[in-house]
């Protein structure tokens, strides 16, 4: 992966809900949104984040992009 720091840009709407904007890459066509708890979203992966990003780079893609608690990369 190419090293993008973005789960340090999540924003945390509420106990369940982080946003990353769609400026958070420069390429992003919709924003993207995880839900799930500050325990779980410590534990999940920089490159699972990274890779919830790239679907929010593809052509057509709806908003938000959305990341569940079992979210891994692969």
């Amino acid at each position: 992966m190419g090293g993008i720091k973005v789960k340090e840009k999540l924003k945390q709407l509420n106990e369940f809900e982080w946003e990353l904007p769609k400026g958070v890459r420069e390429r992003m066509n919709v924003g993207a949104k995880i839900i799930a708890n500050k325990a779980i979203i410590d534990q999940i992966e920089d490159a699972a984040i990274e890779q919830l990003t790239n679907v929010a780079c593809l052509p057509g893609v709806i908003e938000p992009v959305i990341g569940l608690p079992d979210m891994h990369w692969g």
